[in-house]
């Protein structure tokens, strides 16, 4: 059994509250992470191929409608640690097509192909710190030649998130990293090029500043930061 299994029921409620503060929902933050590949993946030119996108830590299964949204021809496969975890992503998108859930045993993606996109949101600070490195090399080995891997993770700069994820019951006991960290580890496992972003700045009762989101993304001051690396 792993710690998100007693969360597995009730997870999408303790997130609420933890995040209360932002005045936005869960799924606003899931649906950002996925515009943010989403634009990214247009200007490459590959938003509306038949590509492969893996989804790394995929919990009960939130992201996966977006995916499917805004990747209409995508195969999305998902994996999480938590068996549970698994069990309610199957049964919360089983309208979904293209769409294969599994159980990652920690070591090895359960699946035999490679992936033009992986995304990994909010997962490493999860993972023990020693494991970082096999864990990226790992997926750097699952990428296709052309493929670009997501890594989303929490700000440590910003005091608001650190304020929320001590607060929150299944964030205890995680290790935030560094950007300057997350940098080194991708640089370590292989990603030739690293590009990093700065976002979500605003909380809901300020949305009229959202606009200007994308014109902050090297601010180091956003409650999230994403870097893009490739293969």
């Amino acid at each position: 059994m792993t710690e998100f299994d007693k969360f597995s029921e009730d997870y999408e409620k303790v997130l609420s509250e933890c995040i209360s503060l932002s005045g936005f929902s869960p799924s606003y933050f899931d649906e950002y992470k996925i515009k943010e590949v989403y634009d990214f993946a247009k200007s490459k030119g590959i938003e509306n191929k038949e590509i492969k996108i893996l989804n790394f830590g995929c919990g009960i299964g939130k992201s996966e409608r977006f995916i499917k949204k805004y990747f209409t021809n995508a195969m999305i496969y998902s994996v999480d640690v938590s068996s549970k975890s698994v069990e309610a992503a199957e049964e919360r998108n089983s309208g979904l097509d293209n769409v294969t859930f599994k159980v990652f045993d920690g070591d090895r993606i359960p699946f035999e192909c490679e992936f033009d996109i992986i995304l990994a949101a909010n997962v490493f600070h999860h993972i023990l710190p020693e494991r970082h490195l096999n864990v990226l090399r790992h997926l750097h080995e699952r990428l296709t030649k052309d493929g670009y891997l997501f890594i989303f993770e929490h700000n440590p700069l910003n005091p608001f998130t650190v304020k929320t994820v001590r607060g929150c019951e299944f964030d205890r006991g995680a290790i935030l990293l560094n950007p300057v960290y997350t940098s080194k580890m991708l640089s370590e496992s292989g990603f030739r090029w690293r590009e990093i972003r700065f976002i979500i700045f605003f909380p809901r009762f300020l949305r009229f500043l959202l606009p200007l989101e994308r014109y902050l993304r090297k601010v180091p001051l956003g409650a999230q930061y994403y870097f893009i690396g490739k293969k």
